[in-house]
């Protein structure tokens, strides 16, 4: 009889291997598709919506001040984000709005993590600059 290792994690949420039967493999194997490609569409679906539909969580219920001040907001990050190149906007879009890692959006990308770490993070410090100015 042939025997699996799968990795789970134990009561201290420390990844250790165990050994589990060809059916129980196929579950765990199956199950971790099934969630790549919930977190695969569910990242389609947040990246087809427009920067402005975040901001605009509870926009039905709030005072008129505070749809101004949802609007300001939304008025500066867009200026803000025009004092980046158009790649540094990309990645921090992706990164701070979509929720994606430095890994995945350098797989996206098809280049290194490193290089996209260190565009996002240059990219923030403008960001914060520009905030900072204002």
């Amino acid at each position: 009889m042939a025997v699996y290792i799968v990795t789970v994690p134990d009561a201290d949420r420390k990844m250790q291997p165990v050994e589990v039967s060809l059916e129980i493999y196929q579950v765990f194997v199956e199950s971790n598709r099934m969630e790549q490609r919930q977190r695969y569409e569910r990242r389609m679906h947040l990246d087809s919506r427009p920067l402005e539909h975040c901001l605009h969580r509870n926009a039905a219920s709030e005072t008129l001040e505070e749809t101004f001040e949802r609007l300001e907001l939304t008025r500066n990050v867009w200026c803000a984000l025009a004092h980046l190149s158009p790649k540094q906007q990309h990645r921090l879009i992706l990164h701070f709005w979509s929720g994606y890692s430095y890994t995945e959006i350098a797989e996206l990308e098809h280049c290194n993590k490193a290089t996209v770490m260190r565009s996002v993070k240059a990219g923030l410090k403008k960001f914060q600059k520009y905030f900072l100015k204002t």
